[in-house]
């Protein structure tokens, strides 16, 4: 038992010794990471952003109803920030700010269109566009005509259904009477509108804020990258002192234990000081939901669990280059599928189910109840469980090592 002990001590020495260059190589780590994130996310979403989509729209012979209509189009909650319209004289002059590059699209509408819509001919209007946009903006451009085209042709169908009854019951005298009443009404309905689209209010996560749930996933993926930097100062391989500890009845799954628990240790302690010093710092500069009290000394459990699940994956994976290589991808992919980087509702959804499977999503659940001071002891129990599950898959991937 004594000779456990001092291995355990020893242990812990070692990864304290380790705490400040292990820091200062993931943050240097971090930045580069934050670097090439920034660049890829322009490069990979810099056609799905949607800028400023300009039309241009030609009306002829109707220039005072066209242009209440635009105004009133434009206006819009859910155009008005998207869609800018503009009247133009001519169909030339359209055509020139296309080849410009000034407008995106021109409506030409025809002559009589009003009275064509009225009457159920409907005179197909001519939409002329520019290639130069992205596919988003030429989807959302698309989705608004759509939506334009829906709400027209609702009216136009109560209104020719009430002419076929009116017909049906031998009141054809009351068509026209009939025709204006609904016109009204439907006018009225379209001028009360102040949007095409229905809005859906989707958020992140149920009770954080966006710098709340930003700051519980940097502070995941940073600590985890940290931990598997230890990776190369663990011993994942049996040598002449692995030898020297089974002369002593210490055998290779033992020895796993102690190291694991010993890094899990240090490492909890580490969350635990960096999560706390972050929550404090954010309560002082934000509108936090976090709430310090006792129950942040859970965040100590919490990272004790992420240290034992990095220490399993080292075991498995390796700590050499390449295997921290892998480790490495493993936890990308881990965070990734859990909304680490981007939230889950945001995801596609094969991803989101798949991210039900990885510990990282009730990991980044636990932080928030615990910093919210709402933690469980079921969930407390369940950190534990989870912990006992990565020490037991470990020692099993320790034992199967030596005998390989």
């Amino acid at each position: 038992m004594y000779c456990r002990w001092t291995l355990f001590l020893l242990n812990i020495k070692k990864f304290i010794r380790m705490l400040p260059t292990i820091v200062l190589e993931t943050l240097l780590f971090g930045l580069i990471l934050l670097g090439i994130g920034a660049y890829a996310t322009k490069a990979i979403y810099g056609e799905k952003v949607v800028n400023e989509i300009r039309v241009g729209v030609v009306a002829k012979g109707e220039d005072r109803t066209a242009d209440m209509l635009v105004r009133f189009i434009g206006s819009m909650d859910s155009i008005r920030d998207t869609i800018f319209f503009t009247l133009l004289s001519s169909e030339q002059e359209a055509r020139e700010k296309l080849a410009a590059g000034e407008i995106y699209a021109a409506i030409l509408v025809p002559e009589g269109i009003i009275d064509s819509v009225l009457s159920g001919e409907n005179i197909p209007a001519t939409i002329l566009l520019d290639n130069s946009y992205s596919e988003m903006e030429t989807a959302v451009f698309e989705e608004f005509t759509r939506a334009g085209a829906r709400l027209l042709t609702t009216a136009q169908a109560g209104i020719y259904a009430a002419d076929a009854f009116c017909v049906e019951k031998g009141r054809k005298d009351q068509i026209e009477r009939t025709e204006d009443y609904l016109n009204a009404a439907y006018l009225s309905y379209a001028l009360d509108r102040s949007s095409l689209l229905e809005e859906a209010e989707v958020k992140a996560a149920g009770g954080l804020n966006l710098t709340d749930y930003y700051t519980i996933a940097l502070l995941l993926a940073f600590l985890s990258f940290a931990g598997l930097s230890f990776g190369r100062y663990m011993q994942v391989e049996s040598g002449e002192r692995e030898k020297l500890f089974g002369s002593r009845g210490i055998g290779n799954g033992q020895r796993y234990w102690i190291e694991a628990i010993a890094f899990s240790v240090v490492f909890g302690l580490l969350g635990m000081a960096a999560c706390a010093s972050v929550g404090l710092l954010i309560i002082n500069k934000s509108n936090s939901f976090f709430q310090p009290n006792g129950q942040w000394l859970f965040l100590l459990v919490l990272w004790f669990v992420v240290g034992t699940f990095i220490r399993m994956l080292l075991q498995i994976v390796g700590n050499h280059a390449g295997g921290i290589g892998i480790g490495f991808v493993v936890l990308m992919a881990m965070m990734a599928a859990a909304g680490v980087f981007i939230p889950s509702a945001f995801l596609p959804l094969w991803i989101e189910r798949a991210g039900a499977y990885v510990p990282y999503g009730m990991w980044m659940e636990s932080m928030a109840a615990i910093l919210q001071g709402r933690a469980e002891g079921k969930m407390v129990v369940t950190l534990l469980l989870m912990a006992v599950l990565f020490l037991g898959i470990g020692a099993v991937a320790a034992v199967l090592r030596k005998e390989n």
